[in-house]
């Protein structure tokens, strides 16, 4: 019987605390009390024994806590505590995967009443009497791994009278001569039928009939995996060592717990209070202990008969009301179509309680979302991997190869809520502008990693270099720059903006207001096809310089080979 216990603890309180140990069914002291009173009995006469001078001299008694100051000191060469963390956890896997294959017939009962269509009288009989042999199957299982079961169903009689299997049905059953289990005669008669239905065409296609059939073959398959369990347990010499070595563990304990030595000596001030501190502290290492161990017992066999073990005959009940009523009473009864309460309204908000109106949510936004840059402009550019660029060794971007020169740079600017903080203290802090920051990321003698970049475009700076260009890269930069931030300016013409071989126009945008979303959209500048041209250029002047090295190298080994010739002839 299954303890619930899930609306004492519904909220963390002391109160709560107090309701879930103050319970008896299921509780660990109805687990432990009965070995619990056996241990503090047994304690009792051998405290007696070793207490009073009936029984043992002084020089006994004297012995006697030695031997149990030494039996205490060895007693941690049991590893207890490993050996029931292991086992314990091996059994709650266990559990939770037969709780897991224990079987629901929900979602097959769906699938049957929504595809085997019909409202007359053999339609009801194939959905009712598939969803009947799903159940008949699950209790012919459980009568042979369930005592509770069993009991309830000794014979297939009494299956018959509580209405799982017709008589016919147990005639049947019974005709068959197989001296192995026949669990799977039910849900071959279940595949039967639904092969009839859309043989008839009360199933709409073979797509639907495949799903109908892995679904019963998946229930199947989950009440197989319980025979494995049952068939198979763990090793008996695991439970075994496990349950010996608790008890020996405390059976040892009345003999190394009954000193009171301190450090080896007896307490300066004898008090008749000493000799209960060993015996209380015990008894809740008991407790605990043992209280660990019976979680295992009951847990090593879930569908016996203990407090926690699964209502098996309630789940076939249950199984076989909701399938019928799946199948059957609810077949094709839905309500009328209707607009909902939301169909006019602009936003969706479903109405509260009084008690629950005002309680504070954590809606799911994201940890980085509430983030926002502090520059009010932001320069994007393509990535540079120092590892790519400069693998020749070359640090220096005055000495590197311009055509590695990134093509395109855009400065965006941020569009940001009139409440932010950051937005505030970004304009009363304007910082570096576009053109300081240009200058900081490109014109110093190393590579500067693109930092964190936001925001849409407001001017976009193109660069294209010929094959004769051989120019700093950081020179470029500058002048490419300059010349921007003059144009801004309305110092430069657009001819002499445009005059320089270096560089091609640059498209210069006005600011735009941040409420603008159309301006804010990013230009891009970057012109690929122009770039891959002059790399397969540049390779393919490479590939002619090659060329022209081997054939130049092979005329001067020809030439060798004669003169080495010339010279053996004439010796």
């Amino acid at each position: 019987m299954t303890v619930s216990y899930n609306l004492d603890v519904s909220s963390t309180s002391l109160i709560a605390f107090l309701k879930l140990q103050l319970r008896w069914r299921g509780s660990v002291w109805k687990s432990v009390m009965r070995e619990l009173l056996i241990f503090s009995l047994l304690f009792a006469i051998v405290t007696s024994i070793y207490r009073t001078n009936y029984f043992l001299s002084e020089e006994q008694r004297l012995f006697w806590d030695n031997f149990s100051a030494l039996f205490d000191q060895k007693l941690d060469y049991i590893p207890l505590t490993f050996m029931l963390g292991f086992f314990v956890t091996i059994i709650v896997g266990r559990w939770n995967d037969i709780f897991l294959n224990i079987g629901w017939v929900d979602n097959t009962a769906l699938l049957i009443a929504t595809y085997i269509r019909g409202n007359d009288e053999k339609s009801r009989i194939l959905r009712r009497t598939t969803l009947r042999y799903m159940v008949l199957t699950q209790v012919i299982i459980f009568r042979d791994i369930s005592m509770r079961v069993r009991r309830r169903f000794p014979t297939l009689e009494t299956v018959v009278a509580a209405g799982f299997m017709l008589e016919s049905e147990r005639e049947k059953y019974v005709e068959l001569n197989l001296k192995y289990n026949k669990y799977f005669l039910p849900i071959q008669w279940c595949y039967s039928l639904l092969y009839e239905a859309r043989a008839q065409g009360k199933i709409g296609a073979d797509v639907m009939l495949n799903e109908l059939i892995k679904s019963v073959g998946d229930f199947r398959r989950g009440l197989g995996q319980l025979c494995n369990f049952d068939w198979v347990p763990i090793p008996l010499v695991y439970p075994q060592v496990v349950f010996l070595a608790v008890r020996i563990y405390f059976f040892l304990c009345l003999i190394a717990r009954q000193s009171v030595l301190i450090d080896g000596e007896p307490p300066k001030d004898a008090s008749p209070v000493y000799p209960f501190v060993p015996f209380l502290m015990t008894s809740l290492q008991f407790i605990f202990y043992v209280g660990w161990m019976k979680v295992a017992e009951s847990l090593m066999n879930p569908l016996g008969e203990d407090d926690d073990d699964f209502e098996c005959n309630f789940l076939l009940d249950r199984n076989l009301a909701t399938g019928l009523a799946i199948v059957d009473d609810c077949y094709n009864d839905s309500p009328p179509i209707q607009k909902d309460i939301f169909w006019s309204a602009e936003t969706v908000e479903p109405l509260y309680s009084a008690d629950t109106a005002n309680l504070h949510m954590n809606p799911q936004i994201g940890s980085a979302a509430a983030y926002e840059p502090q520059e009010n402009e932001i320069i994007m550019r393509p990535h540079i991997d120092t590892n790519d660029d400069f693998e020749d060794g070359c640090d220096d971007v005055e000495e590197c190869n311009p055509r590695r020169l990134p093509r395109g740079i855009s400065v965006v600017s941020v569009n940001r809520n009139c409440e932010s903080r950051t937005s505030l203290v970004s304009r009363r802090n304007p910082g570096p502008t576009i053109m300081e920051r240009l200058r900081s990321q490109f014109g110093g003698s190393k590579v500067n990693r693109p930092g964190k970049l936001f925001g849409s475009s407001q001017f976009s700076i193109n660069t294209a270099i010929g094959d004769n260009d051989i120019g700093s890269c950081a020179s470029i930069l500058g002048e490419l720059a300059d010349d921007a931030n003059k144009a801004s300016q309305g110092l430069l013409t657009p001819e002499e903006f445009t005059g320089s071989p270096r560089r091609t126009p640059i498209d210069v945008l006005t600011s735009v207001p941040e409420e603008d979303e159309e301006a804010q959209k990013t230009r891009t500048s970057v012109d690929l096809r122009k770039w891959k041209e002059m790399v397969d250029n540049e390779k393919k002047r490479k590939e002619e310089e090659d060329e022209k090295k081997r054939k130049l190298s092979r005329k001067e080994e020809e030439k060798e080979e004669e003169v080495v010739d010339d010279k053996e002839e004439n010796k």
